[in-house]
C-alpha cells in the first residue's frame, strides 16, 4: 500500500481530472476580459406605476429645466429618478429623454456616448504627453479611438451626425469643451 494507500486504488489512478467548462454561449466584451450578461430588466407593464402623480406635461417641463442646466440625458433620468420619484420617463410621457429634448430644440449636438468617448480620449492624450513612455496607456488609447471611429460611422449612417463629421485628435478638445 505505501504511505497514502492511493497507489494501488484502481479507480483514482485512472480516472483523469475533469473541470467544468464554462458555457460557450456568453460572448466576451469587445475590449474587456468581462463575459457577464448583466443588464437592467424593465417592468412588463408599459404603464406609469400608481405612485407616481406626475403629469406627463409636468415632467416634460422638468426634463427641459434640467437640459438648460446642462444636464445630459442621463443625468436628466438619474435626477429625475431619485429627486421626483419618476422609475420611467417613457412610461409617464410617451417618448424617451432624448426624443422630448429634440422635439424642444434641446438635444446635444453630439451623442452622449461618442461625446464621453471622445473626452476619454482627450485626457488619456494629455496623459501620455506628460508620460510618453507609458506603453499601455498607448495602446489603450488605440482601442478608445477605434471605437470612437465605429460609432461615428453608425452615427453617420443613422443620420445623427453629419455625413461630413470626422474625429480628428487634434481638434477634439474643443468637442469636448
Amino acid at each position: 500500500f505505501g504511505s497514502s494507500g492511493r497507489a494501488s486504488d484502481p479507480v483514482r489512478s485512472r480516472s483523469p481530472v475533469r473541470r467544468r467548462r464554462a458555457p460557450r454561449g456568453n460572448m466576451g466584451r469587445m475590449y474587456g476580459k468581462g463575459k457577464g450578461m448583466a443588464s437592467s430588466a424593465l417592468p412588463y407593464r408599459r404603464k406609469p406605476p400608481a405612485w407616481v402623480k406626475m403629469k406627463p406635461d409636468d415632467v416634460t417641463d422638468h426634463i427641459c429645466k434640467l437640459a438648460k442646466k446642462g444636464l445630459t440625458p442621463s443625468q436628466i433620468g438619474v435626477t429625475l429618478r431619485d429627486s421626483f420619484g419618476i422609475p420611467q420617463v417613457g412610461t409617464v410621457t410617451g417618448s424617451k429623454i432624448l426624443r422630448i429634448l429634440k422635439t424642444n430644440g434641446l438635444a446635444p449636438t453630439l451623442p452622449e456616448d461618442l461625446y464621453y468617448l471622445i473626452k476619454k480620449a482627450v485626457s488619456m492624450r494629455k496623459h501620455l504627453d506628460k508620460n510618453r513612455k507609458d506603453k499601455d496607456s498607448k495602446f489603450r488609447l488605440i482601442l478608445v479611438e477605434s471605437r470612437i471611429h465605429r460609432l461615428a460611422r453608425y452615427y453617420k449612417r443613422v443620420k445623427s451626425l453629419p455625413a461630413t463629421w470626422k474625429y480628428v485628435s487634434a481638434t477634439a478638445s474643443a468637442l469636448v469643451a
